[in-house]
């Protein structure tokens, strides 16, 4: 008869507890519970940013939804887990990552530049141009890609809006155009009906 394998023992983890009060109270993060250091964090991200590189979006929310779980004031986890979901179309929940990480870093181009372009697509114009102007205020050498956008997108919505301008000033003048041309018509209308009024009753007379 075969024997059935022994099942190892299960240890029993001791959690201390003052810690786990802490934890519950929000004086540590999960990451300060667990004990993971900055540098182990921002190698999970890593994996998770490539993720987002090859296009895998799903995977990439899966790891940053971990992360900001583990450190949930870190701005740069909730910015690249906001580019996960707005690659995946959740724009509600892309915008909210976006707002925290603006929060906890109010001078994150990723994160302004992010925000902005979502609600410009959502037509909240004026919030889309202060998001934008910010990104482009705290990168003003533009070497992030995202300042870069930004930066294009204002250029592209001031010449909207110039030729806007334009357009409309030039539109009653263009409605008065035919109006004023007309004017002359009618009366030389006007003008030859009388005389040829009056040719008929020289005719007449005679």
């Amino acid at each position: 008869m075969d024997k059935q394998p022994v099942p190892a023992a299960t240890k029993e983890i001791h959690i201390p507890q003052e810690l786990g009060e802490r934890l519950l109270k929000g004086d540590i993060t999960l990451s300060e519970f667990l004990g993971l250091s900055t540098r182990t964090l921002y190698a999970i991200a890593n994996l998770g940013h490539q993720m987002l590189k090859t296009g895998n979006f799903r995977g990439a929310v899966d790891v940053f939804r971990g992360l900001v779980a583990a450190a949930p004031y870190d701005s740069v986890f909730h910015t690249h887990l906001g580019a996960a979901y707005a690659n995946l179309e959740q724009y509600d929940e892309a915008i909210e990552e976006y707002t925290k990480a603006v929060n906890y870093n109010y001078a994150n181009p990723d994160a302004l530049t992010g925000r902005g372009e979502l609600l410009l697509r959502a037509g909240r114009i004026p919030e889309a141009l202060h998001d934008l102007s910010e990104a482009v205020k705290h990168d003003k050498t533009g070497r992030r890609l995202s300042t870069q956008r930004a930066r294009t997108m204002l250029t592209l919505l001031q010449r909207a809006a110039h030729t806007a301008k334009a357009e409309a000033k030039a539109a009653p003048a263009a409605k008065a155009a035919p109006a004023k041309a007309a004017a002359p018509k009618a009366a030389e209308k006007k003008s030859s009906e009388k005389h040829g009024h009056k040719k008929h009753e020289t005719r007449a007379k005679k």
